[in-house]
């Protein structure tokens, strides 16, 4: 029996989870599931061009801001491509970021084009 493929907003997911993970191997394992290996992002915070990238500019904003962590308020869905509306939040829980991002989906399902605004 085949694995069903994951949908966009459990792809979301797993990639809003990758940043909250602090082990490189469960962040990787996220990023696996959610992220095509030669995907391209861009956002004020950086760019890349590979999952690895991604992975890095993860760990590093990590470090910068370990006791950050983010939110999914909305969804769009829209013929293979997703528009994520999110919230930044502190360890005490304010809010201090809303954000977008504008993805692009692979064959696969998995996310191939991200671009983030914040």
């Amino acid at each position: 029996m085949a694995t069903p493929t994951p949908t966009p907003a459990e792809q979301w997911n797993a990639y809003m989870e990758a940043f909250a993970a602090t082990a490189p191997e469960e962040r990787e394992r996220l990023l696996r599931q959610s992220v095509a290996a030669d995907v391209v992002f861009t956002n004020p915070g950086g760019s890349g061009k590979t999952r690895a990238a991604l992975a890095a500019h993860i760990a590093d904003f990590q470090a910068k801001m370990p006791s950050m962590y983010f939110s999914t308020d909305k969804l769009y869905l829209n013929q293979g491509e997703l528009l994520a509306v999110w919230g930044m939040y502190k360890a005490d829980h304010s809010r201090v970021a809303t954000g977008y991002n504008f993805v692009r989906l692979d064959e696969d399902g998995r996310f191939s084009y991200m671009a983030g605004f914040f």
